[in-house]
């Protein structure tokens, strides 16, 4: 799973001053971390657009869940869905009506194509998501986060790449699709066979990227 959706940032254009007129209709409202703030059948109809923090998204059916993305500063979504909205950190969100965003992206082209390629993005990976939940186990699953990760990592020295995932045990367990327990036995195989190594709460470091790929669980 991609902890980034898009290149594209939504709050770079809410700044341009051709977008100011929206940027004034937005409500602005704070959330505590790892609090559900977006269930199915949410009252109201609105879209939210990222300021600070990051959002789980996910399915729930019956006990078990299906995490779609996770949500960071710039992404949009909207609460009228069937999927779960939870907040893994304290979460600033802009929001607004549904419909007012659809008059004004009627006269807005620019910004309509901004957001619709960054909804589109979100589309594309949920289906992505689903692919690994039928076909993938839950190593290979984090074996593909952590690649997805090194990918986007700018923080490389002669012993490898760093990433800092920013995640606890059990957050990525519920972003992977996985009880902590499980992901806890996989994440400790791989530390103590040297594929991860651990650098700081949240924090690993790939020394060969080789490993990894081809890594089997014991």
């Amino acid at each position: 799973m991609k902890t980034k959706l898009s290149s594209i940032n939504l709050l770079t254009e809410l700044e341009q001053p051709r977008n100011q007129d929206l940027r004034a209709e937005l409500s602005e409202k704070t959330f505590s971390a790892h609090s559900l703030i977006f269930a199915p059948g949410h009252e109201q109809d609105l879209v939210f657009i990222v300021k600070k923090g990051r959002l789980r998204l996910y399915l729930a059916v019956e006990d078990k869940e299906f995490s779609l993305a996770i949500l960071e500063p710039g992404d949009i979504y909207a609460t009228h869905t069937q999927a779960h909205v939870q907040s893994i950190d304290e979460v600033v969100l802009l929001l607004i009506p549904t419909r007012r965003l659809h008059e004004y992206m009627a006269s807005h082209p620019a910004l309509s194509a901004t957001i619709i390629s960054i909804l589109g993005m979100l589309l594309k990976q949920s289906f992505s998501i689903i692919n690994s939940l039928v076909f993938k186990d839950i190593t290979r699953r984090l074996i593909d986060f952590l690649l997805n990760e090194a990918a986007q990592s700018k923080i490389r020295d002669d012993r490898g790449i760093i990433i800092e995932l920013n995640l606890t045990t059990t957050d990525l367990a519920a972003v992977l699709g996985s009880s902590r327990q499980t992901l806890s036995t996989i994440l400790g195989a791989m530390l103590k066979e040297g594929v991860l190594v651990k650098r700081q709460r949240g924090a690993y470091l790939l020394p060969d990227l080789n490993r990894l790929i081809n890594y089997v669980r014991p």
